[in-house]
Formats: C-alpha cells, structure tokens, sequence
C-alpha cells in the first residue's frame, strides 16, 4: 500500500453499517395480502418534534409515511413515534397491518 492509498483510506468516510441507518417495518397490505418491507432513513425520512409541536406519546422523532405496493394500488398510511434512541413507542397504520 502506499503513500497515496493510505491518504485515501485516511480520509475516506467509513462504509454504513448493515441497517444500523435504517428502521424496518414489515406491513402487509389489507387488500391483496402483498408483504412490503419499508425502510426509514433515520436521517433523512424520521422527523424530530420540537417543543411547541403536537406530542401525543411525548416522542422525540415522528414519521408518516404512504406506502404503494407493486400488486395493488392501495395506499397504505403509517405513523410512528419514536423515543430519543429511535425506540419504538407507538405506531398506527391504515390500509394494512404489521407482520412480526
């Protein structure tokens, strides 16, 4: 290895870790019984609740998202709240359920 490849690897940012990004919900949807697997970008797609924001389950992070599978074309909504260490404390979804 040399001057330049150490240079390289000093300053290159470290690969993502398997899902340690990521939050996975595993839904299947009402209508047609497709299992869809979701996944959230807990820096891009989870949301922080500020203090003079609406709290239900004094969270820490939110996300609503709607999902389309490929078999159907309904629109399945999910909420979530999350606690400061991206805990799970409630979730709710229509147009389908959560598969364990």
């Amino acid at each position: 290895m040399g001057f330049l490849d150490s240079l390289k690897n000093f300053f290159a940012s470290p690969a993502p870790s398997g899902s340690g990004n990521f939050i996975t919900f595993k839904i299947m949807c009402d209508r047609c019984g497709e299992e869809i697997n979701v996944k959230l970008r807990r820096t891009s797609d989870i949301s922080r609740i500020y203090e003079d924001e609406e709290n239900p389950c004094n969270a820490s992070f939110f996300v609503r998202k709607e999902i389309l599978g490929n078999k159907c074309n309904n629109l399945i909504f999910l909420t979530a709240y999350f606690g400061e260490n991206f805990n799970l404390i409630s979730s709710e979804i229509t147009g389908g359920k959560f598969v364990d």
